[in-house]
């Protein structure tokens, strides 16, 4: 019986190639695409679950006010892990890691960067590190200690072995390779390269010993007890900074699970609003619908096709085959079609992984061994297959032979309704793509748009390090000289990425309690608002031939206005614990978020804090000719260290690269639904020609023309495309307006955006469904009434 089920299922396919093709193929697009989606999102919810105690790891956060609002921030003094470990019995052990940073590490005169991190060696027990080479318990025993990744030690040393190398750090502190361990998997938030001792991290900053507790620079780690109550904890330890230094009482503290801060780690106002977790979402519903609409184009397409089969049904009922029995034969037809689907799909997937990888930027992987993913894989098939036969073979097993046998067949409305629905759906899903992707790349251009302050283009930035923290002048007169930059500036960080605040700030006619408002500042020296192209409102910048300017600041209009200094300039205010003179008042400019308002920023003189240099290259030349003798320039003073650079607009368009991998993904999707949703417009167009073949003769020969005939069966889809334009816009208007809102500043919600989507769905209907209406109405009357 089954063989014989299987050869009259390879025979309908072989019949029928091409459609047999659309159908297959659209069904295996869809199931490739949809996998590729659900790895990605498996790859999301699996981030830094591979560590044994994830369920019990949790990472300290901090809320502080500041000018209305709550800021939370990760950033803790170095003192709270002592203080938990004394006081918290619940907790089991809590450790510290510095802010990660790129220092070089130098071997044999050659000098490579890394991502480095200080540690507390309980931070080895609490993670999961694998060690290929070392003992974990002795790893950073001695503070002249260093670990490296395999990656790391393969870049510094090659093939021969690390362990008992010395290396130096910074190019100033000798250190022995103790261990190695492997590679951070993919899925993991821990990117270093390098590791070393808390101990070697002081002893290499002395002054860092003497710190109190309102110096917040260090991520603290959490291992509760087994059967501990993490939110019995939070609340015990919620005002522990206040306890310890009464000045910042306002400072609460909780914990977070460290499996959370990828996909959860954003919070708005002290509320966590989630983060990753919204894009890992809406992949997962774009998964169940892409594949939904394949499935719904397979169901329209193999109900196309009822009319061949319908007299073979008629004579098998006839000759005394039950229904059950015929729905078992196409409903086998179905799952044949599925696993030849799925083979294909697995065979797209192969090859069009890399690029989907490649566009999200997450490197992705076939999970060859996982039994679950496999037993998954079978399992969506099997549900495919049925799901997607079902209708066909409800519908083909229902037909009365007698009726069937005389060329009658159910009533043409009662047929075609449960397809247009379906077609419905789909189109529904479509146009809400559409529309969503049109206003992702309309909010991407209005941000980009947008004025920032400052000119980022032709500015690149580079870390200050050897020479340069001595010889930066020198360096920047000759690179003057040379003709390939025309200004250079030292500063705290690159202008994309500040992240520093001082709080403890006077300023004239203060009120009580606004010294405890952090504000945001950056460190400078000099000539840096004329190498960024910051607009001076009043004032000036720094002046290197006025001594007085190291106590001075300049404010930009935020917090001018949160200060309510009327004549800023000349005013004194008190910024790290010295009294500062305001020199000048800058336009506002964007180095956060450019989707948030400008916060008030205070930049200050600070030679001792500047870690980064800004260069405004040459606009008179070729960028590989300023790049090639700045490089000279560099090599002369700092000759051991990489030169290593970024532009800063490459970093600035890092700030849209979720929004940017949104938009891409929406435009692909996009276009798959339209083209799987086409598919099946083609599928009931066909459908409806031959239910209606008839009709369509008799029409003819009583003088119909071509175009009136054309018309007929086409308007009845364009209703279709009307319906599901008129759901899916609604859906669409609800769900942008609530995107949009989580952003500042944001783009309107145009009519324009919805009307070029319904002409744009009823050219792609008429497109889909005309060639099907035309040929209709081309065949020759007596081929359809001649049996009459």
């Amino acid at each position: 019986m089954i063989k014989n089920y299987l050869k009259i299922a390879w025979r309908n396919l072989a019949r029928n190639k091409i459609s047999s093709l659309i159908n297959i193929g659209g069904l295996a697009i869809g199931m490739a695409v949809s996998f590729m989606l659900l790895l990605y999102v498996y790859n999301e919810y699996s981030f830094d679950k591979f560590h044994i105690n994830s369920p019990r790891l949790y990472q300290v956060f901090k809320n502080q006010p500041s000018n209305g609002e709550i800021r939370t921030k990760w950033f803790t003094p170095q003192k709270l892990a002592g203080a938990l470990n004394k006081d918290y019995p619940e907790i089991s052990v809590a450790a510290r890691i510095n802010e990660a940073k790129d220092v070089v590490l130098f071997y044999n005169n050659k000098g490579l960067k890394f991502n480095s991190v200080a540690m507390d060696p309980q931070i080895l027990d609490m993670f999961t590190f694998e060690f290929t080479q070392g003992d974990k318990r002795s790893a950073l025993a001695d503070p002249s200690s260093i670990i490296l990744t395999q990656s790391t030690a393969k870049a510094i040393f090659g093939d021969a072995n690390p362990v008992g190398q010395v290396v130096k750090y910074a190019n100033q502190f000798p250190m022995k390779v103790s261990a190695v361990i492997k590679d951070h998997p993919k899925n993991s938030s821990f990117t270093f390269k390098v590791i070393t001792s808390w101990d070697a991290f002081l002893s290499q900053q002395p002054w860092l010993k003497g710190e109190n507790w309102d110096n917040y620079g260090y991520a603290t780690y959490v291992l509760l007890k087994p059967g501990t109550s993490a939110a019995k904890v939070n609340a015990k330890i919620k005002n522990l900074i206040g306890e310890h230094f009464a000045p910042d009482k306002q400072v609460k503290l909780f914990m977070l699970p460290f499996t959370d801060l990828h996909l959860r780690g954003e919070f708005k106002n002290g509320v966590n609003v989630g983060g990753r977790i919204d894009y890992v979402r809406l992949f997962l519903l774009l998964a169940i619908g892409i594949l939904l609409i394949a499935c719904i184009n397979f169901m329209n397409l193999s109900t196309a096709r009822s009319e061949r089969r319908a007299r073979e049904v008629g004579i098998r009922k006839a000759i005394g085959a039950r229904r059950i029995s015929l729905i078992k034969q196409f409903m086998g037809e179905s799952l044949l079609m599925a696993f030849v689907a799925l083979a294909l799909a697995l065979i797209f997937v192969v090859v069009l992984l890399p690029v989907f990888g490649n566009i999200i930027g997450i490197k992705l992987s076939l999970p060859y061994n996982n039994l679950w993913a496999w037993l998954t894989a079978l399992t969506v098939t099997c549900i495919t297959g049925l799901f997607a036969g079902s209708y066909p073979a409800l519908f083909l097993s229902s037909f009365n032979p007698v009726k069937v046998l005389k060329g009658q067949f159910a009533n043409t409305k009662t047929t075609i309704r449960p397809r247009q629905v379906l077609v419905v759906v789909q189109f529904t899903f479509a146009i809400c793509l559409v529309v969503s992707s049109i206003f992702v790349y309309k909010q991407i251009n209005y941000i980009k748009d947008l004025p920032i302050g400052y000119n980022r283009s032709g500015l690149i930035e580079l870390p200050i390090d050897g020479a340069m923290y001595d010889k930066f002048e020198s360096f920047r007169q000759d690179a003057i000289s040379s003709g390939a930059i025309v200004d250079a500036a030292s500063i705290s960080e690159p202008i994309t990425t500040i992240t520093s605040a001082t709080w403890k700030n006077t300023w004239p006619g203060q009120l009580p309690g606004e010294e405890k408002i952090p504000i945001d500042c950056i460190a400078v020296t000099y000539h840096m608002l004329n190498t960024y192209q910051i607009k001076v409102i009043q004032g000036r910048d720094f002046a290197i031939d006025r001594p007085s300017d190291s106590t001075a600041v300049v404010l930009n209009e935020a917090a001018v206005k949160l200060m309510r200094l009327k004549e800023p300039i000349g005013q004194k205010i008190n910024w790290m614990s010295t009294e500062r003179t305001i020199i000048g008042v800058v336009k506002n400019f964007v180095w956060a978020s450019p989707y948030d308002a400008v916060k008030p920023t205070i930049i200050g003189f600070s030679k001792g804090w500047v870690g980064n240099i800004g260069i405004r290259l040459n606009p008179a030349n070729a960028v590989s000719k300023n790049m090639a003798l700045l490089q000279a320039v560099y090599r002369k003073y700092n000759p051991y260290y990489p030169f290593d650079y970024k532009f800063t607009d490459e970093s600035f368009a890092q700030k849209f690269k979720n929004e940017q991998q949104l938009g891409i993904m929406a435009v692909m999707f996009t276009c798959l639904a339209i083209i799987i949703s086409c598919l099946g417009l083609f599928g009931l167009a066909s459908f409806s020609a031959e239910r209606r073949g008839k009709e369509i003769s008799i029409r003819k020969i009583l003088g119909a023309g071509t175009a009136g005939l054309w018309l007929k069966l086409s308007q009845e889809f364009v209703k279709l495309v009307f319906i599901s334009f008129a759901i899916g816009a609604v859906i669409s208007w609800y769900n942008i307006s609530q995107w949009l809102k989580q952003y500042t500043y944001h783009t309107t919600i145009s009519i324009w955006v919805f009307v070029a989507t319904l002409f744009l769905s009823i050219v792609l209907c008429l497109a889909a469904v005309s060639w099907q209406a035309l040929k209709a109405a081309w065949v020759n009357p007596v081929k359809n009434l001649r049996s009459e």
